[in-house]
């Protein structure tokens, strides 16, 4: 039989072991992904969940003129407004891909969808994103939305994708 030191000593070891297994249970790990309120103001802003992150609509997309690189005024607002909303929300993170339509140089091509990516990332950097959270790539003419035997398919695939991949 136990005295009743011993016996003490035991139930206040197996009360501690027990308190522990508690506390652990309680401990949840971070988060990954994106949380509901962040889902719900990238689809307020146009947003659509894509096989590379949430991408800024088809509707939304900032287009570019043909062999241009700049934002027009409606376009920065654009991008201030998306920038400001994410933001917002906690949404640092950002990948800016740049697209052309297929007329010209492969290799042009290229460097004016680093420019027009780039053009983009200014505008959100304007509104307080870092410009080391700011990806930039540049497509070319490889990835397009729309075909380029038409003037309009052509606008269309001038444009530029703001990306956010959820950690």
């Amino acid at each position: 039989m136990l005295s009743l030191p011993q016996r003490s000593l035991r139930l206040l070891t197996l009360t501690l072991f027990m308190a522990l297994l508690l506390l652990t249970g309680c401990q949840t790990a971070p988060q990954k992904g994106l949380t509901p309120a962040q889902i719900t103001v990238l689809k307020q802003q146009g947003f659509e969940l894509t096989d590379e992150g949430w991408a800024f609509g088809l509707s939304g997309k900032v287009l570019f003129g043909s062999d241009d690189d700049s934002l027009n005024r409606q376009s920065t607002e654009i991008v201030e407004r998306i920038g400001k909303a994410l933001l917002g929300v906690g949404i640092e993170r950002v990948r800016v891909d740049g697209h052309t339509d297929a007329s010209g140089k492969e290799a042009y091509n290229e460097q004016l969808s680093v420019r027009r990516a780039r053009s983009v990332g200014k505008g959100l950097a304007a509104v307080g994103m870092k410009e080391e959270d700011i990806q930039l790539r540049g497509l070319g003419s490889s990835v397009p939305v729309a075909t380029n035997n038409t003037s309009s398919g052509r606008t269309e695939n001038r444009r530029v994708s703001i990306v956010v991949i959820a950690d």
